[in-house]
């Protein structure tokens, strides 16, 4: 049991030496990079860009210079970024897996969400109504006989103030329920935040 315990300090040693930065800070943001990589694990979290976010070593900030946000992932996670040339918005990936771990445990584009996998996806929306809510912005954008708002409620996080709605699948009623994440970037600009699986919200993390 003591040896065990002995390996188990090592490993969450090496997995926050390997995410700690070897030089000083850069003081401006480095551009987003996508990475081709192999499975993702701690230690080959210095072939990813880094971010400082102070106090927290293990993670990174990762920027979208287009829209002027930015969110905190572990420092190994796969980042997508936006398209610069993305026309009524956008959408970028967080991911703790790689295309090659993908094709590895998929069917045909399609798998079944291995234990351990786990993905954000930031969706911008431009063109939004200023006087519609969160939730009615977004429902400009999808079609009312496959989805529909079930509830949504406003929550301040910090300093911004966002909204968590629940969505329905009207085209697969036996699919479970979705919540998602909305805050307004701009009156006429929204953003979403998804998760696969759900219970990334649940997290203290998050």
């Amino acid at each position: 049991m003591k040896n065990k315990s002995i390996l188990f300090l090592l490993f969450i040693a090496l997995a926050i030496g390997a995410c700690s930065p070897s030089v000083p800070p850069i003081k401006e943001t480095p551009a987003p990079i996508v990475t081709e990589e192999s499975t993702p694990s701690p230690t080959q979290a210095d072939s990813i860009p880094k971010s400082e976010v102070p106090g927290k070593t293990a993670w990174k900030a990762v920027r979208d210079q287009r829209y002027g946000f930015g969110l905190a992932v572990p420092c190994w996670w796969v980042f997508t970024p936006m398209p610069a040339d993305a026309i009524g918005g956008g959408a970028m990936t967080m991911r703790n897996y790689d295309e090659a771990y993908f094709n590895a445990n998929s069917s045909k584009g399609f798998w079944d969400w291995p234990n351990g996998a786990l993905k954000l996806d930031v969706i911008v929306m431009e063109g939004v109504e200023p006087a519609n809510s969160d939730s009615d912005g977004y429902l400009q954008f999808s079609d009312p006989t496959m989805e529909s708002v079930i509830s949504a409620e406003s929550k301040q996080f910090g300093s911004h103030s966002g909204t968590i709605a629940i969505l329905a699948n009207l085209d697969n009623p036996n699919a479970p329920e979705t919540k998602v994440y909305f805050f307004r970037l701009a009156s006429d600009k929204l953003l979403m935040i998804n998760s696969i699986p759900q219970s990334i919200f649940d997290t203290p993390d998050f």
